[in-house]
């Protein structure tokens, strides 16, 4: 009996002490690891910085003065010889103020040229473009983007988000004779509220997918009528804790129609392409 109790003082106990403690450690870490995973995307802040690598686009223009309705229906690419791509940089960012709401911000800048001799005669603002001349134009297009998210699901590994914002869209519009002359330009500044869903995956913790789908339509007195569709879908791998690499698919869809002393005409307008971006998690 006695050496019983010896071999249980100078081995069993301690052995039991040193599996309670392994254990307790073990447990400690997987708590911890859980509660780093409570949810997925659980980083304050995110800033993204890409490229919109656009490959293909859309663009038709009416302008015409305040002395008529809507003149003729100018095709960017097909009546103007204007450049249908572009690689453009783009800025997105949130911020999180708990696991249910954020601010999300995207800004980026499109712009293009185009030169060709006239296949058609045209009007802008009553300045007449004749048959067979050469006339250069140029559409910048320009979105600031402002918009509040609640995940209304937000579990390790999806993040289900309901949005609503505010797209500033800004649009200029140069014609111009080859010489110089005939110049004219209109522009306008289209404040276009959002809603939609967002939806994110991770498959792994450093590998997730997003997908979004943003629609709007406003018809405001027949003075300005807006409609608004953007579809993304991205997905990157965490190469550290606070930076990322991926890509994605984006498309964006706008029409307005302004009817004002300042500017009267219609443009729709259709991009297609792809993201690549750096993500940076804080």
């Amino acid at each position: 009996m006695k050496h019983i109790n010896r071999l249980a003082k100078t081995v069993i106990l301690p052995f039991m002490v040193a599996v309670i403690a392994s254990t307790s450690g073990i447990n400690a870490a997987i708590a911890a690891e859980n509660e780093e995973l409570a949810v997925a995307f659980p980083d304050r802040w995110m800033i993204r910085l890409g490229a919109y690598v656009v490959d293909g686009s859309n663009t038709q223009v009416s302008v015409n003065s305040a002395l008529g309705g809507l003149g003729t229906t100018i095709d960017f690419q097909r009546d103007l010889g204007g450049e249908d791509g572009d690689t453009i940089p783009r800025i997105d960012a949130y911020y999180r103020f708990n696991d249910r709401h954020r601010m999300d911000f995207t800004a980026f800048s499109l712009d293009r040229k185009g030169e060709t001799t006239l296949a058609i005669d045209i009007s802008i603002e009553g300045e007449d473009y004749l048959l067979g001349e050469t006339i250069q134009s140029e559409v910048s297009y320009t979105v600031y983007r402002l918009g509040y998210g609640y995940s209304f699901y937000h579990s390790p590994k999806t993040e289900l988000t309901l949005t609503a914002g505010l797209n500033m869209t800004e649009y200029d519009l140069k014609f111009a004779a080859s010489d110089g002359s005939k110049a004219e330009s209109a522009g306008v500044t289209v404040p276009l509220p959002v809603v939609g869903l967002r939806m994110g995956y991770a498959i792994t913790p450093k590998w997730n997918v997003r997908y979004v789908s943003e629609a709007f339509f406003i018809n405001f007195d027949d003075v300005f009528r807006g409609a608004i569709i953007n579809f993304e879908l991205n997905t990157e791998y965490r190469l550290f804790k606070n930076f990322a690499l991926g890509v994605g698919l984006a498309r964006i869809g706008v029409s307005a129609e302004v009817d004002d002393d300042d500017w009267r005409g219609k443009v729709t307008d259709a991009y297609r392409g792809y993201n690549v971006f750096g993500t940076f998690y804080f």
